[in-house]
Order: structure tokens, then C-alpha cells, then sequence
């Protein structure tokens, strides 16, 4: 009897063994397969039109020259705020010396140069004021949104996207996507026509992120989803600056689920390229949760660059 029970024990042991094998080299047949399929499909697919590439490059010009005029508006703002006491502390101890200088001559001496230096004075207040005036000028002209600029370039947008529109229904878009992305850029276009300049850089990031969705339809080399990564990234610089860290943390978690699906899709992963990307994702998130608006424009500037050089 007991020899019986033993031979049970080792049948049912060697079943699951047995069970255990076939399941993992299933697993790893059904894997392989996965990736040749993915492979593939990548073969299969023709490469983005050039209306699409169109369409990408000027939305994201069209992102930096709002970010330059924000960046050149911080920097001016800064400048105001420094305190002058500084400059009012330089005056007093002139004007000082300029008294203790006085009083070891003689008094008229003392009244004629005290004149002049007064006359001296006024023209250097004079020149100063001149002089302001003209940077004033200088910094209103970089610190404005070039309308005409942005006139052109959605003129542009909407040009190409009569263009591509059809190509990108054939080519497998839905309907959905495609509504979607018409109905931003119609916002876009109106906000730069009316010269809204009230959320103009939301307007286009938002627009920025169907083109991920469209790039999916062609052949790649970097998955699209590293595009994606980068409009939450901008998303996340964008709201910091009104302190809206809900929508941010929100983005925040965004970001880390595109990334494990970005990575899942890569063909050929470059380890050392995915680390870099990892340490920057982690350092930019800790500034969210920071929620130190500075730190969040720098090292999600430099999170983007490293994305970029995924190829």
C-alpha cells in the first residue's frame, strides 16, 4: 500500500513538472510570436506622408516660440522684482562724499560744486531714463507673440491637415481620432485669428498629442508613445506654472504607464539609453511631488532632449 501511494506521489510530481514545461515553452512560443508579428506588421507599414511630418514640425515650432516669448517674460519680470536698494544705497554714499568733499573747502567752492554735481546728476537720471526707455522697447518687441507669425503657420496647419485628413481615414485613423484632432486645431486657429493669447500653449500641446496616434499607423523605429511622453511632460511644465498640481501628478502617472508600453514596443532596446531615460524620468518626477515649478521646466527640458535621441 505504501509503495503504492509513493508511485502516486511521483506520478502526479513528474505530471507537474511536465505541466510546468509545456506551459513555459508555450509562453515563450506565444512571445516570440507576439514579436515577429509585431515585426512584421513594422514591415508591412509604409512610412508617415510627408503632410503628417508637416503638420508635426509646425505645431512644435509653434510651441517653442510661445515658450521663448514666456521664458523672455520670466526673465523681465525677475529683473523688476530685484529690490534697488542697491542702486538708492550707490546715490547715498555719493552724494556723502560728495558733502565731505564740500565741507574741507570753501563754501563757495563747496555751493559751485555742489551745483554742478546736481547738473551732473540730472543728465545721468536723463540718460538713464533715455536709455530704458530704448530697452523697454527692445524687451516689448521679444516679450510679444509674433500674431503674424502664428497667423501663417495655422494657415498652415490647416492647409496640410485638408491634405492629410483622407490620406489618415484610408490609412486606418478612426473617425474619432480625426474629429477630435479637427476640432482642436479649429480651436487653435480661432484662439491665434482673435489673438487669444489665454491658454495658447495648452491650445497647442493639445493639439501636439494626436500626432502620436497617427505616427502609430506607419512604419517607426522609436515607438510614437516617446512623443506621447513628451506632450505630458510639456503638460506638466505648462500647469506647474499655475500651481495645478493635481492635473500634474495626474500627468505625472501618465508618463510612467506610456513609458513601460514605449519600452514594451521597442525592437531593439538600447539598456543604457533606458536607464538614462529612467534616472531623468525619476529626477523629474521627484521636482513634481517637489512641486518646484524651476526645477520641473529644467529637468523636464532635459528628460525631453534624451527622449529625442531615442532612435
Amino acid at each position: 500500500m505504501a509503495k503504492l501511494n509513493n508511485k502516486i506521489i511521483i506520478s502526479a510530481i513528474l505530471i507537474i513538472i511536465l505541466l510546468l514545461t509545456l506551459i513555459t515553452g508555450c509562453s515563450e512560443i506565444l512571445g516570440k510570436s507576439k514579436q515577429n508579428q509585431t515585426k512584421q506588421n513594422q514591415g508591412q507599414k509604409k512610412s508617415p506622408p510627408k503632410t503628417l511630418t508637416s503638420l508635426e514640425n509646425t505645431t512644435e515650432s509653434m510651441y517653442k516660440d510661445i515658450q521663448e516669448v514666456i521664458d523672455k517674460r520670466s526673465e523681465q519680470q525677475q529683473e523688476k522684482q530685484q529690490p534697488k536698494e542697491q542702486q538708492v544705497e550707490q546715490l547715498s554714499n555719493q552724494q556723502q562724499q560728495q558733502n565731505s568733499e564740500g565741507q574741507q573747502k570753501q563754501n563757495d567752492a563747496s555751493n559751485e560744486k555742489n551745483s554742478q554735481g546736481s547738473e551732473q546728476k540730472n543728465r545721468q537720471d536723463s540718460q538713464e531714463k533715455k536709455q530704458e526707455q530704448k530697452q523697454d522697447k527692445k524687451q516689448d518687441k521679444s516679450t510679444n507673440i509674433d500674431w503674424n507669425s502664428m497667423k501663417k503657420n495655422v494657415e498652415k496647419l490647416q492647409n496640410s491637415w485638408s491634405n492629410y485628413a483622407s490620406v489618415a481615414m484610408k490609412d486606418g485613423a478612426s473617425n474619432e481620432i480625426i474629429r477630435e484632432y479637427e476640432n482642436q486645431l479649429d480651436l487653435l486657429t480661432t484662439k491665434v485669428m482673435e489673438r487669444q493669447e489665454e491658454s495658447l500653449i495648452n491650445a497647442v500641446n493639445d493639439l501636439y498629442k494626436y500626432y502620436p496616434k497617427f505616427l502609430d499607423l506607419y512604419k517607426h523605429q522609436a515607438p510614437p508613445n516617446i512623443k506621447e511622453m513628451k506632450y505630458y511632460i510639456r503638460k506638466i511644465i505648462i500647469e506647474s506654472q499655475s500651481s495645478q498640481w493635481f492635473e500634474s501628478n495626474q500627468a505625472l502617472d501618465a508618463i510612467k504607464q506610456v513609458w513601460e508600453t514605449a519600452k514594451a514596443r521597442m525592437e531593439k532596446p538600447d539598456q543604457d539609453m533606458n536607464q538614462k531615460v529612467q534616472t531623468a524620468l525619476d529626477s523629474f518626477s521627484r521636482s513634481v511631488q517637489q512641486q518646484n515649478k524651476h526645477l520641473i521646466k529644467l529637468k523636464g527640458e532635459i528628460l525631453i532632449n534624451i527622449l529625442e535621441e531615442i532612435k
